[in-house]
């Protein structure tokens, strides 16, 4: 049995490689490079990053601010038995006017 298995890997090793091995190993490397210029990018781009969460946190504080000045300037009910309350059920169920 074992000559056989040799036999079989004799035949293997003087066959010629496939062509899509040929070239394998240079793609690692490429792909290894790619790697490294991405982690090379990562710290620009955690800046990048930063910058707009830090942008998009400001523009909620400003915009909530002005809002709730805005709601705070208005005069709120609160009563549930008022006559004036615009979102009380029957008020919105009546079709009458």
């Amino acid at each position: 049995m074992d000559d056989r298995l040799d036999d079989e890997l004799r035949a293997l090793r003087s066959e010629p490689l496939p062509a899509g091995y040929q070239r394998l190993e240079a793609r690692v490397w490429q792909g290894i490079e790619r790697v490294r210029q991405a982690r090379a990018a990562a710290p620009t781009l955690l800046a990048v990053r930063a910058a707009a969460v830090v942008g998009a946190l400001g523009l909620g504080v400003a915009s909530g601010g002005a809002t709730a000045v805005a709601v705070a300037a208005q005069s709120q009910e609160v009563s549930a038995f008022s006559t004036k309350a615009e979102l009380a059920p029957s008020t919105l169920l009546d079709h009458h006017g």
